[in-house]
């Protein structure tokens, strides 16, 4: 028997496991090219033909997956109706600020632009007296500037009673709820005088569960019995 026999054939070329190895190495390298088509890809154009797809096809979901269709109106809609509330909610700020200088009642009421919208805190003792929700008279040209305010703008407009800790003295009201609410009440029947829709307008009374101050100090009860003005609009 000669050499090539007892070797099993000739000893020429690569062995037979190179061929199949070569294949996968080919399959691998196909594949990262494939992957890497899908990473430069333009994300923004893979979405939208995603969704034209969805849409033809008759499936448009409602929440924020990855193949949302990108042209929807509302994706457009919400962030200018945000800047259309900031601004709104900057012009009533500034008109309750003027308002705030031309009475000098800076010692007396505070102006916040927050989350929920502006406020405007005017302390009790502006408005009413100890234990009482009569309007003071001189609470009138305060409200007369609120209202005009209010017929400026259409924002809703939430109006608040706050007390301190302290028991109500006096048997007209029973508890710093009911006087927190009357007090609220008081104001808005005001403003209905003046001419103010009254659908646009809510009341609220937290007695004292709603403390900017502590109730600890005559300061602090002082800070706490006050009327807020929420000017805010519905979402």
């Amino acid at each position: 028997m000669d050499e090539e026999e007892k070797t099993g054939g000739s000893s020429a070329g690569a062995p037979a496991w190179m061929a199949t190895f070569a294949d996968m190495m080919s399959l691998l390298l196909t594949f990262f090219v494939l992957l890497l088509s899908f990473a430069t890809m333009d994300i923004v154009k893979f979405r939208d033909a995603m969704g034209s797809i969805q849409q033809a096809l008759g499936f448009m979901p409602t929440g924020t997956g990855l193949f949302q269709h990108t042209n929807k109106p509302t994706d457009f809609e919400k962030p200018l109706a945000t800047s259309a509330l900031k601004n709104t909610n900057y012009l009533i700020q500034e008109a309750l600020k003027d308002m705030v200088k031309a009475h000098g009642l800076q010692r007396d009421v505070e102006i916040e632009n927050t989350a929920r919208g502006v406020i405007l805190r005017v302390k009790g003792r502006i408005f009413f007296n100890s234990g009482t929700a009569e309007l003071k008279p001189q609470s009138y040209p305060i409200l007369k500037k609120i209202a005009e305010v209010m017929k400026r703008f259409s924002s809703r407009v939430s109006i608040e009673g706050h007390t301190d800790n302290l028991p109500v003295s006096g048997r007209r009201y029973s508890s710093n709820w009911e006087l927190s609410a009357a007090r609220a009440y008081s104001a808005l029947m005001f403003l209905k005088d003046l001419g103010v829709d009254i659908k646009r307008i809510n009341i609220a009374g937290f007695a004292d569960t709603h403390p900017i101050a502590s109730n600890n100090t005559e300061e602090g009860r002082a800070k706490n019995r006050r009327v807020e003005f929420v000017f805010y609009d519905e979402k």
